[in-house]
Order: C-alpha cells, then structure tokens, then sequence
C-alpha cells in the first residue's frame, strides 16, 4: 500500500520535493528535484481517470474536518459540540475545504470596494483602507517567502487570494498590533504549528502567537484545541502596509516586528 504525499515539511513548513522515482517493473532509479503537482492539478486525477485522491489533495485535519462533515449530515452544531469550537471556527473550516475541493473559485474574490470608510477603526486598520483606497481597492502583496498574493478592500477587512475562505478582519488587525505592542514588538506568528496540527496553548503554540491569540478572541476557539493557520496572511498584510516586518524562524517559530512608528 502507497503512502500519501508529504506536501509540507514537519520540522520547518517549507515544501517538500520527490528527489527520488523508480520503475516497479525494470527497477530503474532516477534521482533529481522532482515537484509535487499542486492540489489543482492532481485533483483532475491519475491517468485522465477525473478521480481525486482526497489524501493527496487534504491535509490530515482536512480529511477528517470532512469526514466530521459527512458523519453529521452538515449539522454544524452537532460538529460545533464534537471538536469544541464556535460556529465561525467550523464555517472556516468548511470554507477552506470548499477551495481545496474546487467548490469555491477566486473569481469570487474580485467584488471589491474601492473606497471603505476608516470610522470606529484603529490605527492600523486605517493605514491599511488609507493604502488600499488609493491604489483603487486592490493591490499585489508578497508572501514571507516572496509568493505573490492578492489583496481586496472590503467593508469587512481585507481578502485575499491565498486563503479564499479568509477575510482579514479590521479589529483583528488592529488588536495584533496592541498584542505585539504589549510584548514589546515582537510577537511569534505560530503558523507552522498551527498547520502542523498544535493545539492552543501547547508549548509549540503559546498563548502569545497570532493564531492562538486570535482565535480565542476572535474566532470562538478554545485552549487545548487545534485552529486553522490565519497569522501568515495577517502578517504578511501588515508587512505590506509598512506596520511591521514579517521575519522567518529565530529559531523558536517566524514573528512579526513592529516598525519604531507603530511603538508609540
């Protein structure tokens, strides 16, 4: 029995590569960089079949997110009392399973506004509507590791195009920022964990991260549970907007700095 793809690399995030491929019938062997076929690609299926091979295509928790799904019959409060999390926490999950699956396109990403009103909003949630405003209510940002990523104003927060199913919300955006002042500036993003399945409060995921800080306060979560990774493209959004920089790994997980203006 084959095993399942690794995509992601447990110790660092980074992408995993095939370096090595073999022929069962003559036994030749190949060795190089071979890519793994993006999720879109490998979802059209093996062979020109049109099958999907759902343990290639989902993470673990995706898997079983979806099998929780279908156990129910789509009852999310039955799901919302089996893992423990609020209503807006399983909606995530089922968004992001929707992407994955090809059920959601980005097509749907680009009813944007040009203009939002930066009323009742804080410091940080302003300079991010003030950006986007003037470039006309969209913009191209970079990932931490130089990935491009879309970016859309809406009355909301800011979505965009590397977790369809995210809207980046304006008051979480600007309690990041009071969080990270109240460390001293640097707050640990927790991502990595967060994706690697690290439950909330752990050692691995402290109580300090991004994504454990707002998915308690914002996203109906709870210590002791796993949560979605939402700190990558909340930081990176925040980098753009020249409110901090957004740092790999010292050693202890990525972080998030706050530019010396965003101390005060």
């Amino acid at each position: 029995m084959s095993n399942s793809i690794i995509e992601k690399c447990p110790s660092c995030g980074e992408r995993m590569v095939v370096t090595t491929v073999s022929c069962k019938h003559c036994g030749i062997v190949i060795s190089g960089e071979f890519d793994i076929p993006d999720a879109s690609v490998r979802s059209e299926g093996q062979n020109g079949s049109g099958g999907t091979d759902l343990s290639l295509l989902l993470t673990p928790d995706e898997l079983n997110s979806l099998k929780m799904f279908v156990k129910f019959e789509g009852n999310i409060s039955k799901i919302q009392e089996e893992l423990g999390v609020g209503y807006y926490a399983v909606k995530n999950k089922l968004k992001e399973l929707n992407v994955k699956l090809g059920n959601t396109e980005e097509k749907e990403m680009v009813q944007y506004k040009d203009n939002v009103s930066g009323d009742g909003k804080g410091p940080a949630s302003k300079k991010i509507i003030s950006l986007l405003s003037k470039l006309g209510g969209s913009a191209a940002c970079s990932m931490l590791r130089g990935n491009p990523m879309k970016i859309w104003l809406t009355d909301d927060g800011v979505a965009n195009s590397g977790y369809p199913g995210l809207i980046c919300e304006w008051a979480v955006f600007d309690a990041i920022v009071e969080k990270a002042k109240e460390l001293g500036g640097k707050m640990y993003r927790g991502d990595s964990a967060a994706q690697n399945g690290a439950k909330i409060g752990s050692p691995e995921l402290p109580l300090d991260t991004i994504d454990s800080f707002i998915s308690i306060e914002f996203y109906g979560n709870q210590i002791g549970k796993t949560t979605l990774r939402r700190s990558t493209y909340y930081s990176a959004i925040l980098a753009w907007a020249g409110i901090c920089t957004n740092n790999r790994s010292d050693g202890i997980g990525g972080y998030i700095r706050l530019l010396p203006d965003w101390m005060d």
